[in-house]
């Protein structure tokens, strides 16, 4: 065969190829269309007289199953919720449907639509925690139903429910919890013996190798990254990847993210294999140890065990309970400070908050833990930070057919509650966009004592979800970051240099107005990355003499 008649086979079925595919997308696309513009002219949710539950419309899409997938999977954090707000606005609808990698799922954001989500009990999440027991930590289909069972035997001697109301919503638990994390974190910068004479470097990358190492030492034990020092490097590898991991990206297209996965999981095997042969001693239990961290790690490991996972499955289990930890706080920490110490916050910002953290200092240096959670300022700037800076997207399998609020979701669809919707939302805050510190600051009327306050925003405010399934770590994820604001700022000056930019090649400095940005991921991300850096000169403040 010349290479004429090649080339003439091969455009025969390329075009014997293209135009059925072609004629598919386009048809698939029309009645997708049309039945969109048939749901959206509707009565909008809620109103009219006809107030019977309804599926929301469904986007229309060209590609048979793969549907709104490429849309969605965008990377420009924020820009799909941007684009679906702009939908609700123009239509009217509290929610929005859209084909999902050959599942129906429904982004719902009105009021009474995310709360009957967050109460449903014909919702769950097992589905998905055990998809991500597979993908992202390795498990075992096995070991994922060890783990994330349908349904929880009421005979277990311990539950995850159980474990986490008694160590980490119990206040004295969290209290000795933040107090190991923040000595660990203190006697790290003791022993830094560059911020003496002054360190000049770049804050967050600063700020994120030591509060990693804080947390996983105040949960998991010294023991831990002295056996494996490049642990941080291999669990943040994974980390910026679990999302795609999610996803189910093949192996070929992410070999170092799989590699990653598989490091961090094959240390915390070891880890664990070695603390098992240092058992404690019967009737010994102690708030925390070198070889097996806190306590509530001790707790997970006996659950571990009445479940019969795997040495496998139990490190896989424990590198996501680190990430529910660490992987939040660690930025919002970051966010926190970068715009306390930014010169385009307002002059007195930072004064007002050394005001309140000084009011925290004991007579022995140490820091009060429970004041931290009453400073009003503070709290309302962090508060700010997880309004603004939470791409947080409550996820929840429909195991029965039901009615949440004015829409209807059927059977095996998948139900999506975006908190972009409502925190950026213009009828819930004033600038939406914009970093108020003093938005969740209240003045008592009688006394004029300046508070802060959460309460009173219903669905429009959940950055830790709702519900059965809230973030259990939610208060200890507040404690360490408000301590790790109080350490730094109350033992060390911390001064202001440049903005930095993460070019190509390295860092380079920026302009004064180049305030660090979201980093680009897939939605859902939490509390998302930080784009750039601030270049700052930090110091050890001299003790106090008396």
């Amino acid at each position: 065969m010349d290479g004429a008649t090649l080339l003439s086979v091969i455009r025969t079925l390329t075009v014997g190829l293209v135009v059925p595919l072609g004629l598919i997308c386009t048809f698939t696309y029309c009645t997708t269309l049309y039945r969109y513009r048939l749901d959206v002219r509707r009565a909008p949710d809620g109103q009219g007289e006809d107030r019977t539950a309804r599926s929301p419309p469904l986007m229309p899409y060209a590609i048979p199953k793969l549907g709104s997938t490429i849309g969605f999977s965008n990377q420009t954090v924020g820009k799909f919720w941007t684009w679906l707000r702009v939908q609700a606005g123009r239509y009217g609808q509290g929610a929005f449907s859209i084909m999902l990698a050959g599942k129906r799922t429904h982004f719902i954001y009105s009021e009474d639509g995310l709360a009957a989500v967050f109460r449903s009990r014909q919702l769950s999440r097992a589905v998905l925690d055990r998809q991500l027991a597979v993908n992202v930590l390795g498990m075992s289909k096995e070991d994922s139903f060890k783990a994330f069972p349908d349904r929880t035997d009421e005979k277990e001697k311990m539950t995850t429910e159980r474990l986490h109301s008694d160590h980490l919503l119990n206040s004295a638990a969290v209290n000795s919890l933040t107090e190991r994390f923040m000595e660990t974190f203190q006697g790290q910068l003791d022993g830094d013996t560059c911020l003496k004479d002054g360190l000049d470097t770049n804050l967050y990358e600063w700020l994120w190798h030591h509060v990693f190492r804080a947390s996983s030492t105040a949960l998991c034990g010294s023991t831990l990254l002295e056996m494996n020092p490049d642990f941080d490097l291999d669990y943040r590898t994974w980390e910026d990847n679990l999302l795609g991991l999610l996803f189910g990206t093949p192996r070929l297209f992410a070999r170092q993210a799989y590699r990653a996965r598989d490091a961090c999981v094959e240390k915390l095997e070891k880890w664990l294999q070695a603390g098992y042969q240092h058992p404690l001693k019967e009737g010994e239990d102690p708030s925390w140890t070198p070889d097996s961290g806190a306590r509530i790690m001790r707790r997970r490991h006996d659950l571990y065990k009445q479940r019969d996972l795997s040495i496998h499955g139990q490190a896989g289990w424990d590198l996501i309970f680190l990430a529910g930890i660490l992987s939040n706080a660690t930025p919002a920490a970051g966010w926190l400070l970068l715009h306390i110490l930014s010169p385009t916050s307002a002059p007195d910002f930072r004064q007002r908050i050394m005001q309140e953290l000084e009011a925290c200092k004991q007579s022995d240096g140490s820091i009060d833990v429970p004041a931290l959670t009453h400073l009003p300022l503070l709290n309302s700037a962090f508060h700010e930070v997880l309004r603004l800076y939470v791409d947080l997207i409550v996820v929840r399998q429909v195991d029965n057919s039901v009615a949440l609020g004015t829409h209807y979701v059927r059977e095996g669809e998948q139900v999506m509650a975006p908190t972009w919707m409502t925190h950026r939302n213009p009828v819930f805050f004033a600038r939406p966009e914009v970093f108020d510190p003093e938005r969740f600051t209240t003045t008592n009327s009688v006394t004029g004592e300046l508070g802060y306050s959460t309460t009173g925003l219903g669905t429009s405010y959940f950055p830790f979800g709702g519900g059965h399934y809230m973030c259990p770590g939610r208060v200890f994820a507040k404690q360490e970051v408000l301590g790790t604001i109080a350490v730094l700022l109350l033992n060390f000056d911390v001064t202001f240099t440049s903005f930095m930019k993460d070019a190509k090649g390295g860092w380079t400095e920026g302009g004064t107005d180049d305030f660090p940005t979201i980093r680009r991921g897939f939605a859902g991300n939490q509390v998302v990355g930080i784009e750039g850096d601030m270049r700052v000169c930090i110091v050890r403040r001299p003790p106090v003499t008396k």
